[in-house]
């Protein structure tokens, strides 16, 4: 079994500096094989909030990690940096990779950058990410969990019309139900929720477990508390835990498990 730390939307430059050292001590005892941050690193793309983000990076256990980045973290004040090279802050300070890829014998994680220069919100995909991802996770061992990290949301609840879907999401989502991708790891929206691909694609041949992270550590809370997802896998079982800030720590909250079939993933009932 695999345990992923998974967090997102820590938006330095409106951090609570109090979670932020409570998250750290968080991720630490839950002793996670992989950590994963979907994005929004920063809250305006200004190089001292990146210097923070940076700083936090440093703090959390030493362990392997995927980064992917969010709309925030591309500059919005300014203009030439933005069109000429959006992510070079992100870059400097985070990582160069923005393909980044993680594999040992349980599990592989693909992450892919959604962000667009022509979008201050949404994000998008493409053909030749969908296929990079593919061929990254085709060249794990095969009984390997896959799982696809992006900022911006590969699925959501059918009944939410309020949010926007990756842009090519259904292009992406058949393709990588076609490479038996198990799990989406995402953010963006400010919301811990789980689902099932099943749910709005009934014709889907593989079924994955889609879950978004709330945000960790920023004041920019939408009517949740902070939180963040501590999820627990294997090929029979995955185990989604949300770690909810509870005014003093984070404690676990919410807990959502689906089991394998031959098709892919169901939630199992509690």
């Amino acid at each position: 079994m695999r345990t992923i730390a998974h967090i997102s939307d820590v938006h330095f430059g409106r951090e609570d500096s109090e979670l932020v050292d409570r998250l750290v001590r968080s991720i630490e005892e839950a002793h996670p094989d992989v950590i994963v941050v979907s994005g929004d690193l920063t809250q305006r793309a200004k190089k001292r909030q990146f210097r923070a983000a940076r700083a936090f990076l440093n703090d959390l256990p030493d362990t392997p990690r995927i980064v992917v980045p969010g709309n925030h973290d591309v500059s919005t004040t300014n203009l030439v940096e933005r069109a000429v090279r959006p992510l070079a802050r992100y870059q400097r300070f985070i990582t160069k990779d923005l393909s980044p890829f993680y594999a040992d014998h349980e599990v592989a994680i693909a992450g892919i950058n959604t962000v667009r220069v022509l979008s201050t919100k949404d994000g998008r995909i493409n053909a030749k990410q969908v296929n990079a991802a593919c061929a990254q996770l085709d060249s794990a061992n095969p009984d390997a969990l896959r799982v696809v990290v992006t900022h911006h949301p590969m699925d959501l609840p059918a009944e939410d019309l309020r949010h926007a879907l990756v842009v090519r999401s259904r292009m992406a989502i058949d393709e990588f139900a076609r490479a038996r991708v198990d799990l989406f790891l995402s953010g963006h929206l400010h919301a811990g929720l789980s689902l099932s691909t099943v749910e709005r694609y009934p014709e889907i041949s593989y079924r994955a477990v889609v879950v978004h992270a709330g945000t960790a550590v920023s004041t920019r809370t939408r009517g949740e508390a902070n939180a963040w997802n501590l999820i627990r896998l294997d090929r029979s079982r995955i185990e989604v835990q949300q770690m909810a800030w509870e005014g003093e720590r984070f404690l676990p909250c919410r807990m959502e498990r689906y089991g394998a079939t031959e098709t892919g993933w169901e939630r199992l009932k509690t």
